[in-house]
């Protein structure tokens, strides 16, 4: 992982628009917030960046005094990211009729 990407995941963490599952490790862009928490969120991100970019040589110079750079990053990384964590989602079955119980088989159930 690159300098850029540490420094626009480290902004998206800490703004709470991205969040790791405390389990896998994995990143993922929590869907269980509200519309209205993840606006805020997402808004103060990139606040951050262009303040980053802005006001704290290390970052200027890693991303060339080009606010723009850092929060195309952001965008991309918030984008890439997975709903939930992708090691927690439960693995779908093969086949529906694996799930479905027919008629028959459900009327044989309850005269066992």
């Amino acid at each position: 992982m690159g300098k850029k990407l540490e420094i626009a995941i480290g902004i998206a963490l800490q703004t709470r628009v991205l969040q790791s599952c405390p389990v896998h490790n994995q990143l993922f862009c929590n869907d269980e917030e509200s519309s209205a928490d993840e606006n805020e969120n997402m808004a103060r991100a990139f606040a951050v960046a262009v303040e980053l970019v802005r006001e704290h040589a290390p970052y200027a110079e890693e991303f060339h005094h080009n606010a723009h750079e850092l929060t195309d990053l952001l965008s991309h990384t918030i984008a890439a990211a997975p709903a939930r964590c992708p090691d927690c989602v439960s693995p779908r079955p093969r086949y529906e009729h694996e799930l479905a119980l027919s008629d028959q088989s459900s009327e044989a159930c309850a005269f066992r």
